[in-house]
């Protein structure tokens, strides 16, 4: 190759991975808001299987289409992503609810074709040329991570849905680039015309809002707009990297307007003005709400300050302020909805502009709590948005860090010695384990369960039980007065309970059951045996029929109630399992490859060097992903803001493994012992960030840049092992199975992206990453130990 063909190649190369990167972002943002945010995450997984396959099948992708040129391979990729993003709009939009259980099913696997392209294509590149492939990965992980750099901006720019097709372009305009060194035919040119009317047609046509497949019962928007009266509509729509908010109101409930994030978590923004003129419509804020009931009982100088995490379109700013409360911050985590309620301020009486005692921050919740110095009297969270899908990699961050033990033992602390926190929650459930936090809580201060029951009540109305946790212990007379006032008010609707207050238990005949009985009891009987002695939380625990044991920072899925493993990674489990299988099959294979009937197997049974190789870029691709999303989760909580947190994390490490690749492109010799020193150095920065991280970043004068140097300097060492295992396979004269290995390394990384996340709900995040460098230093074995005979590594 000439420096200009080079250079042209890497280019190209650089756009695609840039389109890629960009393209898997856009559709975890359209997929955020069309189905239920734990499908993100199998979406994505299945599309990255479909990037590992386009590896695999490019050789038999030149088998049915001989002419097919790389340039024709970019331009069918585009095609194939504008396409398909233009289908999985129009079904999901379109279809009538009837059928909207095979549209989702549809939609899982629509990313997968131009997946398999993307694949193919990018395989392709180091196929032509593996003996550049430090060059080569050097230049594809840059665009990949100057698409991470960029992602945020383009998406608070411009809608995801127009952004799909913006990729259309990127990839003509790689096509263009490598088309000066290709002769040009007539069907690349209509290839290539075809793609760009294609992605101005989907600039242009591309819908500006979208909704939730209508049967999705999930997505709270759906309730209002297709209730039975059909009168809900949608005013307004903004997008930003955050994801899609929506303003949504309803004829029937004239004075309230409804905000979703990306379809799910309604607020409710209220009209100020007909709350202060309709007592009915204020009482009903007041008075059926459990987030109000402490206020009947506040002196004066408890309630000074108030911090509300989550405040959304200003409910809790209104108890608030019907409170009493003098000076309140509320501190939100999206920019959009604060916007909404700013610029609707006509409507909701200047709620966040207007009124002198509010203050609301735009930022994360646990970020603020562990960056300001502050106390408060109160400290409220009523339905903040945890549940959701906020990275822009669609992998870590499917929940924050709002509830966790740590978090609570943060909002302790930030309480004046009066103080006391008000959650309120969806069901008993949520209860029980705010409970255990609560508790867990208490205990790391040195109070006892049965002690630290004193320290908090529950109440319940409309199913919706709030606890309320005070920073020293309730006095029993204290506890009665609210006890009366409890069942006066209506609040003793469900799972409530009150300290230092006796049980009440009665036999009540069965209705139409003149022989049988049912017991029932005033208090929730399982805080009254929390509170007596009689049963520990961790029994409680055991007992319940769903997962209510305390949760922490390491492993933060709040909302995981489920005791095994839950969907999707109950399926993908399988998938691992049965793809453990194969790789056994083929390593263990010693038959000659005449008598292999499996066609895929044959080449380890001829060339058995295949077999150390599959087994090396396994280890580095389940390593890979397996220290990516460990590092994201773990420094999300130093960064506090989710999507920008994801973004500069992603670019660091893309950014580090990139300049580690062409650094690589230096050495020429042993190769073997680079790759042996660089997967342990991943190995011994993996266990340092494990135990000193708190102390890289405490600190720290800038945390995103000590954050980024943390990821950058370990992709850096992640750079080196495989662009020279291709290499050392191109030395062996194995260089026509060099895009089958990169598409096997693409496999094994959706591989490491579900056995993280299995990793992380079951033991913590802090074992993914020792996990992951594990790898990293397994494969250094097969380097160093495997005998010479058997082996590759120790002759080149």
């Amino acid at each position: 190759m000439d420096f200009f063909r080079i250079t042209r190649t890497l280019c190209s190369l650089a756009l695609i991975s840039f389109a890629m990167i960009l393209y898997e972002i856009v559709l975890t943002r359209i997929f955020a808001v069309i189905l239920s945010y734990h499908y993100v995450f199998a979406i994505l997984s299945l599309a990255l299987l479909g990037l590992g396959m386009g590896g695999l099948l490019l050789k038999k992708g030149g088998e049915i289409w001989p002419s097919i040129s790389t340039n024709k391979l970019i331009l069918s990729t585009a095609l194939a992503a504008g396409i398909i993003t233009a289908l999985i709009l129009y079904l999901t939009q379109a279809a009538s609810p009837s059928w909207s259980i095979p549209i989702t099913y549809i939609v899982l696997f629509l990313p997968v074709l131009p997946f398999l392209f993307f694949g193919m294509t990018i395989a392709s590149f180091f196929q032509q040329a593996p003996e550049r492939s430090s060059l080569l990965y050097g230049f594809d992980i840059a665009g990949g991570a100057l698409a991470a750099l960029l992602a945020v901006s383009l998406l608070n720019s411009v809608p995801a849905t127009t952004a799909a097709f913006i990729v259309v372009f990127v990839l003509a305009a790689a096509s263009i680039i490598l088309m000066t060194a290709e002769s040009l035919k007539w069907s690349t040119s209509i290839l290539w015309l075809s793609t760009l009317l294609f992605a101005a047609g989907g600039i242009w046509l591309a819908p500006q809002g979208i909704l939730p497949i209508k049967n999705n019962q999930s997505k709270d928007i759906n309730r209002l707009l297709y209730d039975a009266s059909g009168n809900g509509r949608v005013i307004e729509t903004r997008w930003s990297a955050f994801g899609q908010t929506t303003l949504v109101e309803n004829d029937q409930l004239p004075d309230e307007k409804m905000i979703y994030v990306d379809g799910a978590a309604g607020t409710s923004m209220f009209s100020f003005q007909a709350l202060l003129n309709d007592s009915t419509l204020r009482s009903d804020l007041t008075s059926n709400f459990g987030q109000f009931f402490p206020f009947y009982f506040l002196n004066e100088n408890e309630k000074d300050s108030a911090l509300i995490i989550g405040p959304g379109g200003g409910r809790d700013i209104l108890v608030a302020l019907f409170g009493g409360v003098s000076s309140i911050t509320g501190v939100e985590v999206n920019p959009d909805l604060v916007q909404i309620v700013k610029d609707y301020e006509d409507f909701n009486g200047g709620l966040y502009t207007k009124l002198p005692n509010v203050e609301i921050v735009v930022v994360e919740g646990r970020s603020f709590i562990r960056n300001t110095s502050e106390k408060y009297d109160l400290l409220m969270l009523a339905l903040p948005v945890t549940k959701s899908s906020r990275s822009i990699d669609g992998y870590a961050l499917t929940e924050n860090y709002l509830f966790t033990v740590e978090a609570f033992s943060d909002y302790l602390d930030r309480l004046t010695p009066e103080g006391r926190i008000i959650f309120v929650t969806h069901g008993n459930a949520e209860l029980y384990r705010l409970l255990g936090l609560a508790l867990k809580a208490f205990e790391k201060r040195g109070i006892p369960n049965q002690q630290a029951m004193n320290h908090l009540y529950s109440v319940s109305k409309h199913n919706m039980p709030a606890l309320v946790v005070k920073k020293t212990p309730f006095e029993g007379k204290d506890m009665q007065e609210r006890h009366a006032a409890l069942h006066q008010l209506g609040y003793d609707q469900g799972d409530y309970f009150v300290p230092f207050q006796e049980q009440a238990s009665y036999l009540l005949p069965v209705p139409n059951d003149s022989t049988s009985t049912i017991e029932w009891s005033m208090f929730d009987q399982n805080l009254y045996d929390l509170s007596d002695g009689t049963m520990t939380m961790e029994n409680f625990a055991k007992k319940f029929p769903l997962n209510i044991s305390p949760v922490y920072d390491d492993n933060p899925f709040f909302y995981n109630f489920d005791k095994t493993l839950p969907s999707p990674y109950r399926q993908l489990y399988g998938l691992l399992v049965l793809g453990l299988g194969v790789v056994v099959m083929v390593v263990s294979v010693k038959k000659s490859p005449d008598q292999v009937k499996i066609g895929f197997v044959k080449p380890f049974a001829r060339h058995k060097k295949m077999k150390w190789f599959l087994l090396v870029f396994l280890l580095l691709g389940v390593g890979f992903m397996m220290l990516e999303i460990a590092l994201f989760q773990k420094l999300s909580l130093y960064l506090g803001n989710p999507v920008s947190a994801t973004s500069v994390l992603l670019f660091s490490l893309l950014l580090g493994v990139g300049v580690g690749s062409l650094s690589s492109a230096w050495i020429t010799d042993r190769l073997s012992l680079a790759v042996i020193f660089s997967t342990i150095a991943v190995f011994f920065l993996s266990l340092t960030y494990n135990f000193f991280l708190d102390k890289f970043l405490a600190s720290a004068a800038s945390v995103p840049l000590q954050a980024g140097l943390l990821t950058g300097s370990i992709g850096f060492a992640m750079g080196f092992p495989f662009p020279l295992t291709l290499r050392m396979m191109n030395n062996h004269g194995l260089e026509k199975f060099t895009a089958a290995m990169w598409g096997t390394n693409g496999l094994a990384s959706v591989a490491g992206a579900v056995t993280a996340m299995i990793i992380g709900i079951e033991w913590g995040f802090t074992e993914v990453l020792i996990a992951g460098g594990g790898l990293y230093l397994f494969a250094s074995l097969l380097f160093y130990y495997i005998p010479a005979s058997g082996s590759p590594f120790r002759s080149k």
